[in-house]
């Protein structure tokens, strides 16, 4: 998924300054390589740290994305899915849905594993719906009702999962993982 924050400076210190649209990816056949990540997929860091991008050009996600939401997509209301999981933000998830290769998968799990100590994966565990509610949304469809808090801070590290787990672990973000995001009724991901 792709987080995007409003950049208008009379907007500072508001709610609904974040938005997120996700793509959901299918593992297709050797033959199913998607050509829009191949893009820069070949440019993820290797080695730990931070490194600069140095692919050719930003990829272009606006073309990218036209034939996507042509489709539709469901929206609600979460939040971040790390700490500080602030919510009032803007979930959009396309309902379209691609392919990409066993290849592609295998260099991603190599790029988070370099650069998170190890970790192949980064998802939070699925979060309670709540009170909240999923619309599906055509392009031309209002915006969903607005009900959330105010951004809260969470200080201290937190996990996705202990060393050597090869999936997210509930107990240790239950364990690790305070404030707003043990807390909050507006949290994300869900099912």
């Amino acid at each position: 998924h792709f987080v995007h924050q409003l950049d208008d400076p009379a907007l500072h210190g508001t709610l609904h300054r974040l938005a997120v649209i996700g793509l959901i990816y299918e593992l297709g056949t050797d033959q199913e390589c998607n050509i829009f990540l191949d893009k820069f997929w070949n440019d993820f860091p290797v080695t730990a740290g931070v490194q600069p991008y140095t692919g050719g050009g930003n990829p272009d996600l606006n073309s990218k994305l036209t034939a996507e939401l042509a489709q539709g997509y469901y929206h609600w209301y979460g939040s971040l899915t790390t700490p500080p999981c602030t919510e009032g933000v803007s979930w959009n998830l396309l309902k379209r849905r691609e392919k990409v290769c066993q290849r592609q998968v295998d260099w991603l799990k190599q790029a988070l594993a370099t650069t998170q100590n190890g970790i192949a994966f980064n998802n939070r565990v699925v979060q309670p719906l709540n009170h909240r509610r999923v619309a599906e949304m055509a392009p031309d469809a209002t915006a969903a009702p607005v009900n959330n808090i105010n951004p809260v801070e969470t200080p201290g590290s937190w996990k996705y999962a202990e060393p050597g787990d090869t999936a997210a672990r509930a107990s240790t973000q239950e364990r690790t993982w305070n404030g707003l995001c043990k807390s909050g009724h507006e949290q994300s991901p869900i099912n």
